[in-house]
């Protein structure tokens, strides 16, 4: 087989290929032995039907279908000989086939263009680090405080708010006892977010083993309908308060609070978070800059764009416009351009010079991540499946085994290997840091 290609612009090329007579003989011989094992003719055995007999009997269809077979497979050997991107099927233009000549094909493929992407490392990026305040520090000592907080039996004086205090309680409607309405050694903070309204004045003030009996009207909205909008009534018994006993702010605290860095004193922990949150700060403005890099590369490397692949990109933001004007909440990992049958002429208008932006970025970033060798480990996708998982409340085997098939395992390994380029490329090109107020990195960006 012979296969010349001709390059018809940066995205489509010409394929003209020769099918030798010889080749194309010696399939319809092997389809026809084939067919004479497999069809019943009468008066032969199975794999005796005499070859001619067969000709005659399916001739046109057996041609028809080598020669189809034929040409898909002649036309994507030339794709792969010739190390060409295609994109999608090739149309087949023309075939001439005629009666004891070799066979010729043309076919048109719509390729990937080669990319080479420009000298990057004198782009410049620009970073606005939130600067970190002595609030920051507090709150971060605050929290170190909270997490070596001793719990505190109290004994010589009332329930107050913020005590933990421990209950039985049971509750009725109309002296009919709630199904799940009771419990024992229950623990509830009072002052605390997730109390029905009311019940923390019912219980302040509580003596150890009393007893109080009072009535709460329900919400309307309540999660169980059986006591929603109606007046409940409580009976309690108080068996335990404690409170929280915070560390004092000293250097003994200082020297084991943080359980990743030991410091001599509170002075040099203050110096160690602070460059710690300065250093978590930085690491998020570089994620931030992500953007900015995408942009400035998609400008210095225009590339053409295949139109299939801009005709998806449009498809899939028609979708997600429609998804999010319905109110459904919109899924960027697992949504999928082919949800959308049509696209009209004034949707491919609107986004037609987004898409292209769009796959601009994402073609030079894919060609650089090919050109750094960037790899995705198992153990990177598993932890940021994991994070999925975790919101979604599943499980990750499950999950993963579920994305795997639907197609959105492979664009969150796309997403990863695209973030880790982007990285590293931050890493190579100039960097400029400005220290800004909070507010202000907020409105920025």
């Amino acid at each position: 087989m012979k296969c010349e290609v001709e390059e018809i612009d940066a995205c489509n090329r010409k394929l003209t290929i020769e099918i030798p007579l010889g080749d194309y003989q010696s399939r319809l011989k092997a389809y026809y032995q084939k067919l004479g094992r497999e069809v019943k003719v009468p008066g032969f055995r199975p794999g005796k039907v005499p070859a001619s007999m067969l000709e005659k009997r399916f001739g046109p269809e057996v041609k028809q279908e080598v020669l189809t077979q034929m040409v898909s497979d002649s036309i994507n050997q030339g794709i792969q000989d010739n190390k060409l991107r295609a994109m999608g099927e090739p149309s087949v233009v023309e075939i001439q086939a005629e009666e004891g000549t070799d066979i010729s094909v043309t076919a048109n493929v719509e390729v990937l263009p080669s990319i080479e992407v420009n000298d990057y490392k004198n782009m410049e990026i620009h970073l606005k680090i939130p600067k970190v305040t002595d609030e920051d520090v507090d709150r971060m000592i605050e929290a170190y405080r909270q997490q070596k907080a001793k719990t505190v039996q109290v004994t010589d004086r009332a329930s107050q708010k913020d005590d933990l205090i421990k209950i039985d309680f049971d509750c009725s409607v109309d002296g009919q006892p709630i199904e799940s309405g009771a419990a024992k050694d229950y623990i509830i903070q009072i002052g605390g977010k997730n109390l029905v309204e009311g019940f923390d004045e019912q219980v302040t003030d509580m003596q150890l083993d009393e007893e109080r009996t009072f009535s709460l009207s329900m919400p309307a909205d309540h999660a169980n309908a059986a006591i929603s909008g109606k007046d409940v009534e409580f009976k309690v018994i108080l068996k335990g308060i404690q409170i929280k006993e915070l560390p004092e702010v000293n250097d003994e605290f200082a020297q084991t609070a943080d359980p990743k860095n030991v410091y001599n004193n509170i002075e040099e922990m203050r110096k160690g978070i602070r460059s710690s949150l300065t250093d978590y700060e930085r690491i998020q403005a570089k994620k931030i800059s992500r953007k900015d890099l995408e942009e400035k590369l998609g400008t210095a490397n225009p590339i053409n764009v295949p139109e299939k692949l801009v005709k998806e990109q449009i498809a899939f933001m028609v979708n997600k416009e429609k998804q999010a004007d319905s109110g459904q909440p919109v899924d960027t990992t697992a949504a999928d351009a082919k949800t959308v049958e049509t696209v009209t002429p004034e949707e491919e208008k609107k986004h037609r010079e987004g898409a292209l932006k769009i796959l601009q970025q994402e073609l030079v970033i894919g060609q650089l991540s090919d050109d750094m060798e960037i790899e995705v480990s198992d153990e990177e996708l598993n932890r940021e499946l994991g994070n999925f998982a975790q919101i979604l409340g599943g499980d990750l085997k499950k999950l993963k085994k579920e994305w795997a098939q639907s197609g959105a395992l492979l664009r969150l390994h796309s997403k990863i290997r695209r973030e880790k380029t982007l990285d590293n490329l931050i890493d190579q090109v100039k960097v400029t840091e400005e220290m800004v107020d909070r507010e202000k990195s907020k409105v920025d960006n």
